[in-house]
């Protein structure tokens, strides 16, 4: 689908990061102008919608953070919400397009930053090895807890969320707070369709949140249910249809981490409890460096802010205390537990 390129936007791409550069709002709009006047003719089915909606994303998010609303451009709103019916998405780019839909060969940028390639690249890698992490997940939702295949659908779990969270850590530690907020975020706007405000490519619409969702989001009755469940449904509008379709069968079953904390006990259970454990490493070592470069990013920016999926901190605040939390649970369950030699340090 990357290389797919109805609207022949690749012969623009190093357009937009010139144009973006001196703020030229004129060139954006002929180019939009230009992009518009092919959807007719080269949309033809979901995947060329996806397309033209990932290159229609660079073109009309550039106007927007340059103080020119895209909804000046005659048929640019209807393009959009036509585009996004078709793919079965939020018409407007997303995480998506933005990074796993965006060739390696003809990437698509807003700026001519190396820190962004990198990004994009980062944002791809770890895209790709949740895919697997949520397939893995949502099999072991069906396994009892005495089943060996639980095991080791956890630990394949386990090692793709792990390059997950070291593509979340090569951002972090290569792309300052300033170049992001300065160079990169500003290119995020909100945009509005169709009456319906939409936030920009965010981490809050890529795929852990369906790890989380699988593995250790809050019951009926637990003090974070009500806000997780406001946070869901802000947030899985944004995913693909297939991983929305995923979500919906994910909330048929019971979290992983408490129904294994009720249900596994003794020896022949130890090691999937242990397994389970280091997924939740993988999990933190994810969500507390996430929490800190947001942070980070925030206090170089004015009161008020927001990420580009439309938070502050807050809700990463709630998602580290209920990751922490879960965590504690099963630490709790496993001192109580005694001893296994063959058990997993």
């Amino acid at each position: 689908m990357s290389e797919l390129d109805p609207l022949r936007f690749s012969a623009h791409i190093t357009e937009i990061p010139r144009l973006n550069d001196t703020a030229d709002t004129g060139g954006l709009e002929r180019l939009a102008h230009t992009l518009l006047d092919r959807v007719p003719d080269a949309v033809t089915d979901d995947v060329t919608a996806s397309a033209a909606l990932r290159d229609l994303g660079f073109v009309l998010a550039s106007l927007e953070r340059h103080g020119t609303d895209y909804r000046s451009l005659p048929g640019a709103e209807e393009a959009l919400l036509k585009l996004g019916d078709l793919v079965d998405e939020v018409p407007r780019d997303s995480v998506y397009t933005y990074s796993l839909r965006n060739p390696e060969d003809a990437l698509r940028t807003f700026s001519d930053i190396p820190e962004e390639v990198l990004f994009i690249s980062e944002v791809r890698r770890a895209g790709i090895a949740l895919r697997p992490a949520v397939d893995h997940l949502m099999t072991a939702l069906t396994l009892p807890v005495r089943d060996p295949l639980l095991e080791e659908h956890l630990a394949a779990a386990t090692e793709a969320f792990r390059v997950f969270a070291q593509a979340l850590l090569t951002v972090k530690r290569n792309i300052t707070p300033e170049v992001f907020s300065t160079r990169m975020r500003p290119y995020f706007p909100p945009m509005t369709v169709g009456g319906t405000v939409l936030y920009a490519p965010g981490g809050a619409q890529m795929t852990p949140l369906l790890v989380d969702m699988a593995v250790l989001r809050p019951e009926p009755g637990e003090p974070r249910h009500a806000w997780y469940e406001q946070y869901l449904d802000e947030n899985l509008l944004y995913l693909p249809a297939a991983y929305r379709a995923a979500g919906d069968t994910i909330m048929a079953s019971r979290p992983l981490l408490p129904r294994i904390l009720d249900e596994a006990t003794g020896d022949a259970t130890a090691s999937v409890r242990n397994q389970l454990r280091l997924l939740m490493r993988e999990i933190l070592h994810f969500r507390l460096p996430h929490l800190q470069l947001a942070r980070a990013n925030m206090r170089i920016r004015p009161d008020g802010s927001l990420g580009s999926g439309g938070y502050t901190t807050d809700s990463l605040d709630h998602l580290v205390a209920l990751t922490t939390e879960r965590n504690q649970q099963l630490t709790d369950a496993l001192a109580a537990a005694p001893p296994l030699d063959h058990a997993t340090a």
